[in-house]
């Protein structure tokens, strides 16, 4: 009977950790699969987890204790029966524990890839062998049935191991995949394939879009599905959605740090680079304003001297970066640009402005908001007019397109305009998503956490948006931790502090905003649960 009951509890304690356990597997996924961003969870969320798995061990090891020396029992043939009792407490405290973790709605949840089947296996392994060490303190240490109580608090140490244990070989098997993907981009440019790189701290999606519909109306055109601007995501493009008969494919290219870019490039070997901007999104693993330029401008390498290399110079960082450029160039935007945009007027239903490429002048109209969409076209209209598609079509493809999902997309629901820019948030966007929210009658109240990967310019940054805030809105409802910083930045601007309302999270955001009636509400930003 012992022997049963003992393997009963390795397999019961193994389901509890890997239960609990789960929340740092969703970290690790919210963070790229990256432990360091596991880390700067822990660290944000004052050890929150950690203390959890303490207090599960340390309630499970008193009341162990508690039962085994103040209720001790046997059974007829003399086996200690606490022992087997008192482990109860192990599993109604782990249950206690998961159910709580499972109880909050997580705003991204957890997708159940290849990859994470893969992390789940190793971790029920990690926590099997632990479990099983647990069984062996009990049986062979004065721990007695407290042997199993130390296990919790090791949780975040067994998040480790299954980390280091598959990164060797997840790393062998992107670079398989992306062997795979370099091999039929070859093929593909060998048939005549055109590769146009995007990339930027902001508008690369957008961007994308409007670049599709622009070359649609004279070449197949297979473009990066929503954001899949990591190199895996532009593998997967390739080796998935990529057709021989497509004539075009736009490659959107993100980064974080330095080389990204060039690791996409290689594998992508684009003909076109379309630099939309250069800011400080992502400053805080990048580590400066230089590195975050040096990185965008390898997709200007990859092109080569022949290659185009198109810059939105309405944008400072991509003017600057321009001057580097001794090949093929063009510069968009404003005043002195080669294709300049001029006579901008926003209002609720979209936005107009004449463009100027040499002496030919086209008026444009485009339902998509914000100061940053005629730059974007302009850039646009750059790479397509060079591949052959006429300025006037350019500008009837812009009459049609729609907003990206997330950015700044404008709902109207019973009394109210909701204008949703929470895909992510820069000092740029930002503002000019306050601009929007400006353009729209009656009260203008924003939602917003703040942002994030700024690193040292995180709190000076949100206190800027706080006086863009106090400029513009009539009512601010602050999310999360930033909250400090952001209203301190409205109250210096003026902003009274009757209106400035401060929520622990969204859902407490949205139940104070059922009491505003009619009113236009901007959701700046919405942060995943890896940030707190």
């Amino acid at each position: 009977m012992d022997t049963a009951l003992d393997i009963i509890f390795i397999f019961v304690s193994t389901v509890l950790l890997t239960l609990s356990s789960v929340k740092m597997l969703h970290m690790y996924q919210l963070s790229s699969y990256r432990f360091r961003g596991v880390l700067g969870w822990l660290r944000a969320s004052h050890f929150d987890y950690v203390l959890r798995y303490f207090t599960y061990s340390l309630l499970t090891a008193c009341f162990m204790l508690l039962f085994r020396f103040c209720f001790p029992w046997h059974w007829d043939d003399g086996e200690t029966g606490s022992h087997y009792f008192s482990y109860l407490f192990y599993v109604a405290f782990g249950i206690a524990l998961i159910a709580v973790s499972f109880a909050k709605k997580t705003k991204v949840p957890l997708a159940v890839t290849p990859r994470m089947r893969r992390l789940i296996l190793t971790q029920t392994v990690v926590c099997l062998a632990f479990s099983t060490g647990g069984w062996a303190l009990c049986e062979f240490t004065p721990l007695y049935e407290c042997g199993y109580a130390v296990l919790p608090v090791l949780i975040p140490l067994m998040a480790a191991i299954y980390y280091f244990v598959t990164y060797p070989f997840e790393r062998a098997s992107a670079r398989s995949f992306m062997r795979d993907a370099s091999e039929e981009m070859k093929k593909l440019k060998a048939g005549g394939l055109i590769v146009v790189g995007i990339t930027g701290s902001y508008g690369k999606t957008t961007a994308k879009n409007i670049l599709c519909a622009m070359l649609s109306s004279k070449y197949r055109v297979c473009a990066t599905p929503k954001s899949y601007n990591t190199p895996l995501g532009i593998c997967r493009t390739i080796n998935d959605v990529l057709d021989e008969s497509d004539g075009v494919l736009l490659a959107e290219m993100g980064a974080r740090r330095r080389g990204d870019i060039a690791e996409i490039c290689g594998v992508a070997e684009p003909d076109y680079a379309l630099i939309t901007g250069v800011g400080c999104q992502h400053f805080e693993t990048f580590g400066s304003l230089e590195a975050i330029a040096d990185t965008k401008y390898e997709l200007v390498e990859a092109v080569g001297e022949n290659g185009l290399a198109v810059f939105n110079c309405a944008d400072e960082g991509a003017r600057a970066l321009s001057l580097r450029r001794t090949g093929r160039k063009t510069l968009t935007g404003g005043d002195g640009c080669d294709i300049r945009f001029s006579g901008l007027t926003m209002s609720p239903e979209g936005t107009r402005f004449t463009v100027t490429d040499g002496t030919e002048t086209v008026e444009v109209y485009t339902p998509l908001l914000g100061r940053h969409i005629p730059a974007l076209i302009c850039a646009c209209m750059a790479v397509a007019v060079d591949m052959g598609v006429p300025l006037d079509i350019c500008a009837k493809a812009c009459e049609k397109l729609s907003p990206v999902e997330h950015r700044l997309e404008v709902m109207r629901v019973g009394g109210r305009v909701i204008i949703d820019d929470s895909y992510n948030s820069n000092p740029g966007g930002a503002a000019n998503a306050l601009e929007v929210l400006g353009c729209f009658p009656g009260k203008k109240v924003v939602v917003t956490p703040g942002m994030v990967e700024l690193g040292g310019l995180e709190n000076d940054a949100n206190r800027r948006l706080g006086g863009h805030i106090a400029a513009t809105c009539d009512v601010a409802v602050l999310v999360g931790s930033r909250a400090k910083a952001i209203k301190e930045g409205a109250l210096e601007a003026g902003m009274d502090e009757s209106a400035i309302m401060t929520a622990s999270s969204l859902d407490a955001a949205k139940k104070y905003l059922a009491g505003l009636g009619e009113c236009s509400v901007l959701f700046e930003n919405d942060l995943p649960d890896n940030y707190v």
